[in-house]
């Protein structure tokens, strides 16, 4: 059960930090396309595209997804844990 939870705490942590990575990527670099960058969103994006379908940007230039997604990964985390 230990290394079990290892895992899965290691998983949400890290895309977690690529969430955080991809947030600094569109603020200093966003046109910028690399190998780490194309894997960054690669990973994320389909994990963040469904929170951007619930609260679309519109006019806006302020993409709320990464942080309900970040609470979200939160909960579902808590839920996991709860339930072992």
């Amino acid at each position: 059960m230990g290394l079990f939870y290892r895992v899965v705490n290691l998983t949400f942590e890290i895309i977690n930090i690529l969430i955080l990575i991809r947030i600094v990527i569109s603020w200093l670099a966003p046109y910028s396309r690399n190998d780490f960058t194309n894997f960054v969103y690669s990973v994320t994006e389909p994990i963040l595209k469904p929170f951007r379908t619930l609260i679309p940007m519109g006019n806006t230039r302020i993409d709320l997804s990464p942080l309900l997604a970040y609470f979200a990964l939160k909960i579902v985390r808590y839920i996991i844990f709860y339930l072992l």
